[in-house]
């Protein structure tokens, strides 16, 4: 039911300016209460935004979300539509929130002021969302809410990229603990389409839930081996 809902929400605001959170519910995900955290404490700084040396975020970054790309009508993750927040602030902020429910650490914060006797750095290379424009959703849109419920399961195929790299773990001081290098995640399948290119932005936050998932676990991997 919520995400019929969220295929009708365009239906019913179309034309309306509508604002977008880079986000999931963070409750929904698995207990880890048999997992042992790496024992410290962790200030999470905010990632070092370098999207617009990809020129591959262009779109997303200066064009509106329904667009072309290579002659195809496409609906992309556009900038303008996200909270005041940065992209980068909210990206790391959802981090802290996964860290935090999976037990990565015995706490983390997000924050690039000395709290905390380690810190975790990264850096933001892309964040880009892109699926093919549903033509059978917007015929549906014509006929209002029954037709947003008669192409409610259309699907359209989709490209979405995470890259984050830099990442290394510090002591308080300054020391160096461990390069972790970066992770890259790209996902080509169908994603859920509407008639006014809303669909690319839940579809974008429910990958990031598995991309942040597979991060946790790298994190937890690469530091392993040091004793604390």
């Amino acid at each position: 039911m919520k995400k019929l809902m969220y295929l009708l929400i365009p239906v019913l605001f179309a034309g309306c300016a509508m604002t977008q959170k880079i986000g999931y519910r963070t409750d929904i995900l698995p207990e880890q209460q048999h997992v042992n955290p790496i024992p410290i404490s962790v200030n999470v700084h905010f990632l070092t935004d370098n999207r617009m040396l990809n020129n591959e975020n262009e779109i997303s970054l200066y064009q509106p979300r329904s667009t072309t790309n290579n002659k195809k009508a496409v609906c992309v993750n556009s900038e303008k539509h996200y909270k005041k927040d940065s992209v980068s602030a909210q990206l790391t902020q959802m981090m802290v929130s996964h860290f935090n429910k999976a037990r990565l650490f015995n706490y983390c914060i997000l924050s690039n002021e000395p709290a905390c006797d380690y810190y975790l750095t990264g850096t933001l290379n892309t964040f880009y969302g892109e699926q093919e424009f549903s033509t059978a959703a917007a015929v549906g849109a014509q006929f209002g809410l029954i037709g947003a419920l008669a192409t409610a399961a259309v699907k359209t195929n989709g490209r979405i990229i995470f890259d984050i790299s830099d990442i290394k773990l510090y002591k308080k001081d300054g020391t160096l603990v461990k390069d972790m290098g970066g992770f890259y995640k790209e996902y080509n399948e169908e994603l859920p389409a509407d008639a006014y290119c809303w669909c690319i932005y839940n579809n974008i936050n429910q990958k990031l839930m598995e991309y942040n998932t597979y991060l946790t676990e790298k994190i937890r991997s690469e530091l392993a081996e040091i004793q604390f």
